[in-house]
């Protein structure tokens, strides 16, 4: 999976162009979280946004993509997506240790693709 991104600024938002695996990424990263942290307090804390934005978000990226899209988000947005994938492996844990299998098994994807593109949204915003 490419976990580069690249940002283009649109007034206070950002442009992306996201491929179909980075959007499944995200998306599987924000719809783990939905099911796993009951209570939007509790989502709004791990998240650090509203349920409104949480679902807005969650609903753009949903679908089966076939080609790379552009997506239009804001600054919150971008933190949104960076938290849930950061924090999908955290909630994961059992008795203090991380299943890879698990990992994969409920994403489909592997941790450290979820921690690359996590940090490949920080470098974006850093060139921009």
């Amino acid at each position: 999976m490419r976990t580069r991104i690249r940002l283009t600024r649109d007034g206070e938002a950002f442009l992306t162009r996201l491929t179909p695996a980075q959007a499944e990424a995200c998306h599987q990263a924000l719809a783990f979280l939905y099911d796993r942290i009951p209570g939007a307090t509790a989502r709004a804390v791990q998240l650090g946004t509203n349920p409104k934005a949480v679902d807005s978000l969650t609903e753009r990226l949903a679908g089966e993509h076939r080609q790379s899209f552009e997506l239009r988000l804001t600054l919150d947005e971008l933190h949104i997506l960076h938290s849930a994938l950061t924090a999908t492996a955290v909630m994961l844990l059992e008795h203090g240790a991380f299943s890879h299998e698990k990992f994969h098994r409920r994403t489909a994807f592997y941790r450290e693709n979820f921690d690359a593109l996590a940090r490949g949204i920080v470098e974006a915003v850093t060139e921009v």
